[in-house]
């Protein structure tokens, strides 16, 4: 998993194929050393998340290709989050996250916010470090 992984560097390809239901790609180098390979098709798979020792692969609709172009063109940090946590999936490209304030008082964290699950993401590894 990729938790809040700043993004070093990104490659973009646009292009077509007969041979590959996508026609957007970017690659993206994080600090950790692994990589991040998005790609961008107008129907989103069954299986759009996926982890392996390399890196994280995300297909994402091709309606988000604009969006997440401009967030590495025009910001830093960007950061991406790839995760399986409790039955949820996440994958995301995003801005800097105030994580560091702890929860929020009131309501407490937005349950389907980023934040949190990056925060519960962080907590389980720890957890998952100390037993191991």
């Amino acid at each position: 998993m990729a938790i809040y992984d700043k993004v070093l560097t990104y490659s973009a390809w646009v292009g077509q194929t007969n041979y590959l239901e996508y026609d957007r790609t970017l690659r993206l180098k994080l600090e950790s050393g692994a990589m991040a390979f998005i790609a961008f098709q107008k129907v989103r798979p069954q299986q759009w998340l996926s982890f392996s020792p390399s890196g994280t692969t995300l297909y994402m609709s091709i309606d988000q290709y604009d969006d997440v172009y401009h967030l590495l063109q025009t910001e830093r940090p960007v950061f991406f989050t790839a995760l399986k946590l409790l039955g949820l999936y996440v994958g995301a490209v995003h801005t800097e996250l105030d994580l560091t304030a702890g929860e929020p008082t009131g309501e407490g964290y937005d349950d389907k916010g980023l934040e949190v699950l990056i925060v519960q993401a962080r907590n389980q590894s720890e957890l998952t470090d100390a037993e191991g």
